[in-house]
């Protein structure tokens, strides 16, 4: 179940975050582990997809794609919880990012809070 979640929620991020505000170095690093985060998620390696999320978000507590994919990582691995506060985050801070791809074709494109909401959604109805 776990692995179908994830062919429907997780993003990746590209070097999108270049352009938020922060310094360049922390934007490229927060990106750069939000990124290597999904890459792992991707792969099943939750673990060290988890490792590189969390230190994203210390970086930048308000990294979207790192809150949207660390939901996704907590929804299969059973934290529903945990995921919840990941996407109800995300809606609070509201951003514009899209994603740049989904392994949920129809999700390529979608705003980040449009994605979060679907899979809270999924979580509430579940």
């Amino acid at each position: 179940m776990a692995r179908i979640i994830l062919g429907y929620t997780a993003i990746l991020l590209l070097t999108l975050m270049a352009g938020c505000s922060g310094s360049s170095s922390q934007v490229r690093q927060d990106a750069y582990l939000a990124d290597q985060g999904y890459q792992e998620l991707v792969k099943g390696n939750y673990d060290k997809a988890e490792a590189n999320l969390r230190v994203a978000l210390s970086i930048n507590p308000e990294n979207p794609y790192a809150l949207l994919n660390l939901g996704v990582l907590y929804q299969n691995t059973g934290r529903v919880e945990k995921a919840k506060e990941m996407y109800r985050k995300l809606l609070a801070l509201n951003p514009k990012e899209k994603a740049v791809a989904s392994t949920r074709k129809d999700f390529d494109g979608k705003r980040l809070t449009d994605i979060a909401r679907a899979n809270l959604k999924m979580l509430e109805d579940y």
